[in-house]
Formats: C-alpha cells, structure tokens, sequence
C-alpha cells in the first residue's frame, strides 16, 4: 500500500483544516519544500500537494508557487488544486505534476481528461460527508445519484483508474478513517479502481486495517505534521 505525506498550502503555508473549515486551522512552521524535502529524506516515494486556497477561491491561486515546488521535489507529485478544463490540467502537468486531482469533477470533465492525457495522469478524489457527495452540484437531476458508491460506479467506463475517498468529517481530527466507506467501495469497485483513503489517518493500525480492507493507498498529512505517526515506520508496517 502506498504512502503518500499530503502537504496542504494555504497562502504559502503548511496548514490543516479542521473538518475542513477554514476558520479552525492549524499552520505549521517551516516551508512547504522543507517539509517535501524532510518527508523524502524520511522514504517517501511521492508528494502530494494542495492547493488550499483553490478549494476555498476555485481558481489555482498559488500556482508560481507550485511551479517552482514542482521544478524543486525529487519524487512525483500528485497536484489537487482548481482544474475546470483540459487546458488548466494540461498547464500542471507541464509545470511537472506527475498527476492532476480533479475533485468530483463533472463525468464529461472526467472523462475527456482521461481521453486527453491518460488514465496514469488522472485521479478523482470524492469528497464526501460518510456516503454522501458533498460537491451538490453534481446533482442535476432529482434521481440523480449521491451517494459515493453510486458515483465511484459511474466512473469506470470512463477509464478512470485512481480515485481517492475523501471524508470532510475525518479531516484533521486523527481519530481514524471511515473504513467503511472504503471497504464498501473496495467491494464494489475495487476490481476496478485503485482506492485511496484520505482523513484521519494517525496509528499505524489504521493502515494495517485499510490495507487489510484493500486500499491502494494512505494520503497522510497532519499525522505526520504532529509526528503521531512517522514515514519510516508506516512504510515498513506495510512491508
């Protein structure tokens, strides 16, 4: 199982949302390339960065930022910021995103940036409360789905490879991860995409567990911020 530190940006700093609310953040000292650099010195095989005032603004807002981040780390790096159309995505990966996370984008969005660039270039992460979207606007129609199964499903026959369950409840709190989404995901979709869980991972046991259920990877940041965890340690668990 992959392990993958997730450094958020907020106006240039390292920063964890509570629930991801804005107003209860926590920014942490040093630079996010000092942080990328320590994770890398500790094991890890690939960043993740995000762009946290896109989610808040949607727009890429710290773009040159991210462009010398990108020109700067060692290992692939895994961009979610704002991504609207093809050209906003093709523009990340030229800057060096080894992939672009579209976060519950539209399936003609999806689906045409898997015919442009790829299936390996291209995650979806599902932000969700539990089992429900969150992204309402997604919801066109009144049977229209909403539920995150639903939506996982919905993304196979557009090729789509990697997708990446993210639970705003688990944000920031480290207590654990909602398990079972993911395992109800794994045993619906799992044949077909590569899962990641994301939120509230901090023990080496909630790895162990998300392993066991089938997740293909851990995307970890404020556990490794506050060292409740530690790379080297969660790598070799999973050893």
């Amino acid at each position: 199982m992959e392990i993958i530190p997730v450094i958020y940006i907020l106006d240039g700093q390292c920063t964890a949302l509570y629930k991801g609310d804005y107003g209860q953040k926590k920014t942490y000292r040093g630079t996010p390339l000092e942080w990328a650099e320590r994770f890398i010195r500790e094991g890890a095989q690939k960043i993740f960065l995000e762009d946290l005032n896109a989610r808040k603004k949607r727009r890429f807002e710290q773009k040159e930022l991210f462009a010398k981040l990108l020109k700067e780390i060692s290992v692939p790096v895994m961009v979610e910021a704002f991504f609207p159309d093809m050209e906003s995505i093709g523009e990340a990966l030229e800057m060096g995103a080894a992939q672009v996370v579209l976060r519950s984008p539209t399936y003609e969005l999806a689906g045409k940036a898997i015919e442009t660039f790829g299936s390996e270039k291209v995650v979806v992460q599902i932000f969700a409360k539990r089992d429900e979207l969150i992204d309402k606007r997604e919801k066109r129609n009144a049977d229209d789905f909403t539920e995150v199964v639903d939506y996982a499903e919905k993304l196979i026959p557009l090729g789509v490879k990697y997708v990446i369950y993210k639970d705003r409840r688990s944000e920031g709190i480290l207590t654990h991860p909602n398990y079972d989404e993911i395992d109800r995901l794994f045993l619906t979709c799992g044949k077909d995409l590569k899962i990641y869980s994301s939120g509230g991972i901090s023990l080496i046991p909630h790895l162990k567990l998300l392993k066991k259920i089938g997740a293909h990877g851990a995307l970890i940041g404020k556990a490794f911020y506050e060292r409740t965890i530690g790379i080297g340690e969660a790598l070799e668990a999973m050893e």
